[in-house]
């Protein structure tokens, strides 16, 4: 029981953390990255996470390389789908090529009575090397 309570401490403690940066839009210090920023959106029981980057410059390939989307079921978050930019479903809303931009979104079938928290994976490459940073949001 106590091992549970600590387990179940530090997780919230981890949320809290993570939860008290999600509302501001993230400038980095990444060589191929200039912003990111990501958020969702509800419209009935669809889930809409909506992502915007900027690369420093032009950039073979430009986006967000995953994205993993949490649910909450009662008190407990579990992983309820991974958009993949390898996927050919989603590649296109996911990833641009030769640009220095990409803003679009994916949507999830959801619930409208519970919370979804996501991460999601910024990337941009370009011909001398690539970056990934990850970017934390929560409806």
């Amino acid at each position: 029981m106590k091992k549970k309570i600590i387990r179940v401490g530090a997780f919230i403690l981890l949320l809290c953390f993570l939860l008290s940066t999600l509302a501001f839009a993230s400038t980095t210090s990444s060589a191929y990255i200039a912003y990111t920023n990501g958020y969702f959106t509800r419209s009935g029981n669809d889930v809409n996470i909506y992502f915007s980057i900027v690369g420093r410059g032009l950039m073979n390939e430009i986006g967000v390389s995953e994205i993993y989307l949490y649910e909450k079921t009662g008190n407990t978050w579990n992983l309820v789908y991974i958009f993949d930019s390898n996927d050919s479903n989603y590649t296109a809303d996911m990833l641009s090529y030769n640009t220095s931009a990409k803003a679009d979104h994916v949507t999830y079938a959801g619930f409208s009575s519970r919370d979804y928290f996501a991460i999601l994976n910024f990337y941009a490459a370009d011909n001398n090397g690539s970056d990934t940073i990850p970017h934390y949001t929560y409806s």
